[in-house]
C-alpha cells in the first residue's frame, strides 16, 4: 500500500515516526509529507525539514509522487492539503488529546473520512461522521524501541511528564516521592531516551491528566516495568486488568502504600509487570493497531468526510479555522487575495490572519 503520511517530523516527540518505520517495516510504501517547518531547539538539536507549502492539494501530492492509496494524517500540525472534499483516495486521521482542546480536534475530524481516537471516552463526541467512521484506537509502543538488554533496576521509580505550574498536584506529588524514594531526574526527555529511563526503574508512575489513557501507559507495559497508575474509567480496565497487568491506586494514601508494597516484594512486583508485557506483545502492539487501522480503513464505509457534502464556501471557511488555529498567516493572506472580488469573505480572512498572527505573538511561535 502506498501511504502518504503527514506529521509534524521536525519533532522528536510525537507519534508519527513511530507509525512511519512500523508501517514500513510491515511492508508498506511510505511518503513523509509535511510543510517547511523547524523544531525550536529548546530540548535537543534543532531540526530543519523541507516541506511543501500550507496550501499544496491533495491532487498536488499525488500527481508528484504518481500516485497514492491513502493519506493518513497524525496531529498535531504537519501538512493538511487543500482540495480533502473531493480526494480520490481514501482520508483518516488519529487524534490525540481530546481531554485538552476538544474543539478544535472536532474541526480537524470534518477533513477526514475516517477518524481514529487515542481515547475512548470522546468517541460521542465526534458525531458529524456515521459512527463505523469514528473508530477507538489506543496508543501502542513500537517494541523494538524497547529491545533493551537488562540491568539493574536501580531507580525505586521513574516519572517522564510535565510538573505544570509550580504547586500543581503532580508536582507536590513528584516532590514527596523525592523525598522518599530513589527517583529519575525530572526534566524533558527525548522520545529515544524514555526506554532507558523505564528500564532502569522497579516502578514506572503514570499521573495522566484528566481521564486520558495516555502514551505513558503503555510504554511502562512495554519496559517490563510496574506501571502504577491512577485508577480511571477511560478503557485501561477495558483493555487490561488491575492487580494482573497493573497497579492503580486513588489517593496519595493508597498510592504510597502501594508503592511501598511492591517495592518490599519483588516476586509479585516482577510477576505483574511480566504479565502486563505479555499481554502487551500479545495484542497491543503498534504492528497491531496499524494492522487494525488499514483493515478498518479498506473494509469501512468510503467518503464519509463531513466536507465532502460541504459548499465551496464552507470548505474555505473550515479550512480558514485551521490555518488560524494553526498560525498560518501567510496562507491566510492567500486566501483573502483570492477573494478580493468577495468583500465580505476577505474581511474574514484578514481577520483570522490577525488572529493567527495574535496567536503566535502570545505563544512565541
Amino acid at each position: 500500500m502506498k501511504i502518504l503520511l503527514s506529521y509534524p517530523s521536525e519533532n522528536d516527540n510525537g507519534e508519527g515516526i513511530n507509525y512511519c518505520q512500523v508501517l514500513r517495516r510491515l511492508g508498506h510504501e511510505v511518503i513523509e509529507v509535511n510543510s517547511s517547518a523547524s523544531s525550536n531547539g529548546s530540548w535537543g538539536p534543532r531540526k530543519v525539514v523541507k516541506g511543501f507549502p500550507a496550501d499544496t492539494s491533495i491532487d498536488d501530492l499525488i500527481v508528484h509522487y504518481e500516485s497514492a492509496d491513502l493519506f493518513l494524517y497524525i496531529e498535531p500540525l504537519g501538512l493538511l492539503p487543500k482540495g480533502l472534499n473531493v480526494s480520490s483516495i481514501p482520508t483518516a486521521c488519529i487524534i490525540c488529546d481530546c481531554h485538552r482542546q476538544l474543539k478544535p480536534r472536532q474541526t480537524l475530524a470534518k477533513f477526514f473520512d475516517h477518524v481514529f481516537l487515542y481515547q475512548r471516552n470522546y468517541l460521542s463526541k465526534f458525531s458529524d461522521h456515521p459512527k463505523d467512521n469514528v473508530r477507538w484506537l489506543p496508543y501502542a509502543c513500537d517494541l523494538e524501541k524497547f529491545n533493551i538488554q537488562e540491568k539493574d533496576r536501580d531507580l525505586d521509580i521513574a516519572f517522564i511528564g510535565n510538573l505544570f505550574q509550580k504547586g500543581s498536584e503532580r508536582q507536590k506529588t513528584l516532590h514527596f516521592l523525592q523525598s522518599r524514594y530513589r527517583l529519575n531526574e525530572i526534566r524533558y526527555y527525548l522520545q529515544e531516551e524514555i526506554p532507558q529511563v523505564y528500564s532502569q526503574a522497579k516502578i514506572v508512575l503514570n499521573l495522566p491528566i484528566g481521564d486520558d489513557l495516555n502514551f505513558r501507559f503503555f510504554e511502562a507495559l512495554s519496559s517490563k516495568s510496574l506501571l502504577i497508575t491512577k485508577r480511571i474509567n477511560n478503557g485501561q480496565e477495558e483493555l487490561f486488568e488491575e492487580d494482573v497487568h497493573y497497579v492503580a491506586f486513588e489517593s496519595r494514601d493508597e498510592l504510597l502504600e502501594k508503592i511501598d508494597y511492591y517495592l518490599k516484594n519483588d516476586s509479585e512486583r516482577q510477576r505483574i509487570a511480566l504479565s502486563g508485557n505479555e499481554a502487551v506483545k500479545r495484542s497491543h502492539t503498534l504492528s497491531i493497531r496499524i494492522e487494525e487501522l488499514l483493515k478498518t480503513i479498506l473494509t469501512g464505509p468510503q467518503k464519509n468526510a463531513p466536507i465532502r457534502n460541504m459548499s465551496s464556501n464552507e470548505v474555505m471557511n473550515l479550512y480558514a479555522q485551521y490555518y488560524e488555529k494553526n498560525g498560518q498567516i501567510d496562507t491566510l493572506l492567500k486566501l483573502a487575495a483570492e477573494n478580493k472580488e468577495n468583500g465580505s469573505e476577505r474581511i474574514k480572512m484578514l481577520i483570522k490572519a490577525g488572529r493567527a498572527f495574535m496567536r503566535r505573538s502570545i505563544n512565541a511561535w
